[in-house]
């Protein structure tokens, strides 16, 4: 398994390794059936167009959001709608652009029933107060063809082509999203900071993402920011500088009270997405035409940006990230102001299996 840029950030950040276990430390915490982040692959078909669909009784309105549409890591929701997966399960799918950072209010509202997101500071703190929210899969890792990280404008780079981390004092910086300092991927920049003895107090932090953030690259209005797939390959062609390398992701998929609520439809959702990973999103997927050009129609991506092997590796599985993410709030917690809790939540609060091990089982 590839080690993650969590485990490797949390261990320069000096910040104890804690697995998604009790408040004590001691054991695991005991978790209500069916609930427990086994992730452990559920019985039934698997490849290709797996798991069958199973049509609702009627059609069925699911209201799902993304912080943005260019963002290859988000394919599953995003091909599944283009090639009708949802409809084979008498899904009429909504998707809506909604910021990370307002997440919590639409889906407790119910406003939103699904929604991929990297897991933002802001969420995880409304869990541990009680918002019925919880991880339901998704599972992206990433090839050596992948770049994607933080970048440099070129404009501040030194005539040999170098960059130094030093140089980043009291420059604008993005961590990617909307959520600021509140986006798991501070953790990596404060690694990179930590280095040359600076903190993300040192730099200013603006909420810009995706093609937003590449254009303020462009211009200036941005030193520096995470870029996502596949935004960076524009950032790289044009001569923006790759200074923090990511080799991991956390991208997941999150659900509201539907899973309680409409058991049935929340299996459907993840039936969709499972067999639109295995059947479009496998291997070298880009090379196929027919899910190049259904990437580039739903991602309002160019055909430049997604030319080239695929970078990133989709689970057929869609296992939540359980794993990478004790790391992460063990992180925001040393750099301070962050999260409302000085532990990782247990596995019960942030993940519930049900409705996966359900449409896997199919």
């Amino acid at each position: 398994m590839r080690r993650s840029a969590a485990l490797f950030v949390v261990a320069v950040l000096a910040v104890p390794l804690l697995s998604a276990c009790g408040d004590d430390g001691a054991s695991p915490a005991s978790t209500p059936t069916g609930t427990r982040a086994t992730n452990a692959p559920a019985p039934g078909p698997t490849g290709p167009n797996t798991p069958a669909p199973k049509p609702l009784p009627s059609e069925v309105t699911v209201n799902a959001s993304l912080p943005f549409r260019n963002i290859e890591a988000y394919a599953p929701l995003l091909l599944a709608e283009h090639f009708g997966e949802f409809k084979k399960e008498n899904i009429k799918i909504n998707i809506q652009l909604v910021q990370t950072n307002n997440l919590v209010v639409v889906m407790q509202k119910g406003d939103i029933d699904v929604a991929p997101a990297a897991p933002s500071a802001g969420l995880f703190n409304a869990i541990a107060g009680g918002a019925d929210i919880k991880g339901i899969g998704g599972g992206v890792g990433w090839s050596p063809a992948n770049h994607q990280g933080y970048y440099v404008r070129k404009s501040l780079l030194k005539p040999d082509g170098s960059f130094s981390c030093a140089d980043l004092k009291g420059k604008k910086v993005s961590t990617g999203s909307a959520t600021g300092l509140g986006s798991p991927a501070v953790v990596e920049l404060a690694a990179y900071l930590k280095t040359c003895n600076l903190t993300v107090k040192d730099v200013t932090i603006v909420p810009l993402g995706g093609a937003d953030l590449l254009a303020g690259l462009d211009s200036g209005s941005v030193d520096a920011g995470n870029l996502s797939d596949p935004v960076w390959t524009t950032a790289e062609k044009t001569g923006h500088k790759l200074i923090i390398p990511f080799t991991a992701s956390i991208t997941s998929y999150w659900m509201g009270k539907i899973r309680t609520e409409k058991p049935d439809v929340a299996a459907a959702i993840v039936r969709a997405l499972v067999r639109t990973s295995r059947t479009y999103l496998q291997g070298d997927y880009r090379s196929n035409p027919q899910v190049k050009e259904g990437l580039i129609k739903a991602l309002g991506a160019t055909e430049a940006q997604l030319t080239g092997p695929s970078s990133l590796i989709f689970d057929p599985d869609f296992k939540f990230p359980i794993g990478n993410i004790a790391p992460i709030e063990s992180a925001w917690a040393e750099i301070g102001g962050i999260v409302s809790f000085a532990k990782p939540l247990t596995d019960d609060k942030l993940f519930d299996d049900t409705p996966r091990q359900t449409a896997l089982a199919a």
